[in-house]
């Protein structure tokens, strides 16, 4: 079985989300490669370094899995340009550095084995519900990032003022035309749209169903985390959606669900199978305890 770690961190939502099933790639320009420096030493303690400026997260994940041999893989990250600076021994260590403890990382270990090496050897990343916000300082040698969305003017009069309501705008948004756009609307709708809305609920619920895995994914994420146990029916069915994306995240929303998470365990994908075993285990030992 593989050794498999889960981090589970409290959500915060403070930026645009921008959903994007994809396994961190290459691609780096030229220009980009200025802005993300990843190195690998020999030295204990600072064996993984990473240093970022003005660079977007997609990137940033691509030179990680590329200099590293891990692929992440991710099913929402936010928009904006990341500053941070991160060392540590391991790709675990500089993963949470990198998301400052405001996302839900899945780490898969390789298949045991009696060489110890390959024990402890990743086989890949999950980052679930990403969401950063603000500059943050730094800490014990590690920097967290900062995701640069507006100047420090603009910073201040929107603490001053209060955000306009775009719930109407983001709703007529998620029947856009533009995959990404309708991704970016019910994303949004987490943070911004109206609370008890009945016309955010039924956005949502509309785009459970859209043809694209990115806009699904994001939509279970935003309803569950409005609609709480309000959402275990779209939860069971996401279940058994076609895309690992929208069946993790319905694994990582399940909360107590225990009929849920068995339904995962026969799951088709390792890291499915491996965050329900795992959401089971609390389940399971409090049953036992009663």
């Amino acid at each position: 079985m593989p050794i498999f770690s889960y981090a589970r961190f409290q959500i915060v939502c403070s930026l645009l989300l921008m959903p994007h099933l994809a396994p961190a790639a290459g691609n780096i320009s030229k220009s980009d490669q200025q802005k993300i420096s990843v190195v690998l030493t020999k030295d204990k303690g600072v064996e993984l370094q990473l240093e970022i400026r003005q660079a977007p997260m997609a990137q940033v994940l691509g030179a990680i899995a590329d200099k590293t041999g891990v692929p992440i893989n991710y099913t929402v990250l936010p928009d904006g340009l990341v500053n941070a600076t991160c060392v540590g021994t391991t790709v675990k260590q500089v993963m949470e550095c990198l998301f400052n403890n405001k996302a839900d990382l899945i780490f898969r270990y390789a298949e045991q084995s009696a060489n110890k090496e390959q024990q402890t050897q990743l086989a890949e990343v999950w980052v679930l519900g990403a969401r950063i916000g603000g500059d943050q300082a730094s800490s014990s040698g590690c920097s967290m990032p900062g995701v640069q969305t507006q100047s420090a003017p603009a910073a201040a009069n929107a603490q001053s003022e209060p955000a306009p309501d775009e719930t109407d705008d983001l709703v007529k948004m998620t029947a856009s035309k533009v995959p990404a756009k309708r991704a970016e609307a019910v994303g949004r709708l987490l943070a911004e749209g109206r609370k008890n809305d009945p016309s955010v609920r039924e956005a949502l619920e509309a785009a459970l169903s859209d043809k694209d895995a990115k806009v699904r994914a994001q939509a279970l994420s935003t309803l569950a985390h409005r609609e709480g146990a309000g959402a275990a029916a779209a939860l069971r069915e996401a279940i058994h959606d076609n895309d690992v994306s929208v069946r993790l995240t319905a694994v990582d929303n399940a909360g107590g669900d225990p009929g849920l998470l068995q339904q995962a365990l026969t799951d088709e994908n390792a890291s499915v199978r491996e965050l329900a075993a795992l959401r089971l285990r609390p389940i399971a030992k409090l049953g036992s305890a009663q």
